[in-house]
């Protein structure tokens, strides 16, 4: 029937299979299906009479749900990996009137027999968190990885103080930046950059507790209330209690303060523990004892606070939490770590090096210092990554902050100077850098990058367009100094080549008069080829070129229609 209060075709079912464990012989299903079937989503719910009560793994929080609606809100998982791509054609899913209800019923089916015999999470696929039963709007970070993986499995401290960050004038996310034990000494602290250590910052306080398994309610559920969270860590041999009793006087400001417990994962399901997972929870409001009262009182509030506060029956409000470290966050595409690692110089803030400079710090190059000294101006948004509430102000050091706010491991610094003008504390300072990118076009940047007196060999690439940017420049060269001569000598054919094929050319004036020429190239062919670049830069990263190259890409139009991008020439 068609549901008009959740807008979906209900079907009611019954499926029956050998019981084992904690699967009955029958078990009835409501199956909820979007009005566009057989597109749109499908979900299979336990029904509130005759379904499931347990949570699986593979199956959302199996809460009793909506009182108006006959269904739990334990929908159970049938996707394949590939239909989260979104398209059908990735997927063995049917999509057709007749195939697709019958093909996720015997998934389903399947499912439960699965879960019968204790199997729906096989060992050798992704490991997979419990879902969280009740989620509030808020999310906590934290930084673990293999090397701190080993740093906690010997560390025997296993309760303490953590202190977050979180930029002003945010109040949904927080990040923990370390961590201490009881006496406010810090065990372990992480590194961000720039845009998480602001003296802006605003930091704050959570407890923290480490426990040595996953806390979960046979099969897999996550515990909904203090009291059932307090028996899951008792069957570790952790105290909840008293860990609680010890730290809570540090939480008395009338503000509720994050809990979080950390435990170890492993990759796989039935693989080795290989990271530590921090679950934030957003404790309640702790009684405030006074600031000027004695110890005992403070410690009589703690034992109050037990029974009342986080007694057995008080619902837990679970955090969404994260791990933001470098590997986790860039597991969808990162550069090499040959590139993620330099230390990279771009000298040119335009269009072309701002397109370079975001896709680098977006695929986890993390220490990046922009040279430039202009401003930006109304005309420049039409193709450049800043926008109007940068205008009159140095592309520098927007830039620098814009990249800053993209990775919590970005260290940029803009640097508001012609290379050309650079004072010797700067000059040593850019002397030290890995690889250095000229993203100006300028002839004279050119000429001064080969007279600079650079420490070791570096990896000099100069980007450049032609005209209308339908043609990209790259110029590499491994070696101590820049070379200017022969990057003369391979560049200036190809100029001449672009001025001959637009013979006649009148470049537009931007304002009023001959002093306002502009370089005619649409912001689409600007960071399409931006992108070349920076894949061609990563290549470099990783096998640098034996002698100086030059590389012109393309774009091949046929009638108007872009077919193409294409190497014409590497010399």
């Amino acid at each position: 029937m068609w549901k008009e209060t959740v807008k979906k075709w209900v079907f009611r079912c019954r499926l029956k299979v050998t019981p084992k464990g904690l699967i009955p012989e029958k078990t009835d299903w409501y199956i909820l299906a979007d009005k566009d079937y057989p597109w749109g989503d499908i979900e299979f719910h336990p029904a509130k009479e005759g379904g499931l009560t347990y949570t699986f793994p593979h199956q959302l929080y199996n809460a009793i749900g909506n009182e108006n609606v006959p269904w739990r809100d334990g929908k159970i998982c049938m996707r394949t990996p590939m239909r989260n791509s979104g398209h059908v054609a990735y997927d063995i899913e049917p999509f057709n009137v007749d195939e697709r209800l019958h093909w996720l019923i015997l998934r389903a089916r399947g499912w439960l027999e699965a879960a019968s015999e204790g199997r729906v999470a096989e060992e050798g696929e992704p490991f997979e968190l419990p879902e969280l039963p009740r989620l509030i709007f808020e999310m906590v970070g934290f930084v673990e990885d293999e090397e701190s993986f080993r740093f906690w499995q010997e560390q025997p401290i296993s309760f303490g103080v953590a202190k977050l960050v979180c930029p002003e004038n945010i109040n949904y996310w927080n990040v923990v930046s370390s961590f201490s034990n009881e006496r406010d000494q810090i065990i372990r602290k992480c590194k961000f950059g720039v845009m998480l250590s602001k003296p802006s910052i605003i930091e704050t306080s959570a407890m923290w507790i480490r426990i040595p398994e996953v806390p979960v309610i046979p099969p897999w559920q996550f515990p909904d209330t203090f009291g059932e969270l307090r028996s899951v860590m008792a069957k570790q041999e952790i105290d909840f209690d008293n860990i609680f009793r010890s730290l809570a006087h540090r939480f008395r400001d009338r503000r509720r303060h994050i809990l979080l417990v950390g435990f170890p994962i492993p990759n796989m399901v039935g693989g080795e523990n290989h990271l530590y997972y921090w679950q934030g929870l957003r404790l309640p409001l702790l009684t405030h004892g006074g600031l000027k009262r004695s110890r005992p009182i403070e410690a009589g509030n703690a034992k109050n606070n037990i029974p009342n506060v986080i007694n057995d029956d008080v619902k837990i409000d679970w955090i969404t939490s994260r791990n933001w470290a470098e590997n986790q966050i860039r597991t969808r595409g990162r550069a090499s770590p040959q590139l993620e690692n330099a230390k990279i110089l771009l000298v040119g803030g335009g269009a072309l090096g701002a397109s370079i400079a975001e896709l680098l710090i977006r695929e986890g190059c993390k220490e990046l210092k922009l040279v430039d000294g202009d401003i930006i101006d109304i005309g420049n948004l039409s193709r450049h990554t800043l926008s109007l509430q940068h205008i009159c102000k140095r592309k520098a050091t927007m830039l620098a902050e814009k990249l800053n706010d993209i990775s919590p491991h970005a260290t940029v610094q803009g640097l508001i100077q012609e290379f050309h003008k650079r004072t010797e504390n700067e000059e040593r300072q850019m002397a030290e850098y890995d690889i250095v990118i000229d993203c100006t076009g300028d002839d004279r940047v050119a000429y001064e990058m080969s007279i600079f007196p650079w420490k070791g060999n570096k990896l000099f690439v100069s980007a450049s367009f032609g005209i209308n940017a339908h043609r990209l420049f790259l110029f590499v060269s491994k070696s101590d100094s820049f070379p200017h001569a022969e990057f003369v000598r391979t560049v200036n054919p190809w100029l001449h080549k672009e001025l001959s094929e637009n013979e006649g050319l009148i470049l537009t004036r931007e304002g009023i008069g001959c002093w306002h020429p502009v370089f005619p190239a649409r912001s689409d062919d600007i960071w399409l080829m931006g992108s070349v670049a920076a894949k061609c830069i990563n290549e470099w990263a990783i096998k640098p070129p034996c002698s100086q190259i030059l590389r012109v890409y393309e774009q091949n139009i046929k009638d108007g229609i872009l077919t193409g991008i294409n190497m014409v020439t590497e010399s």
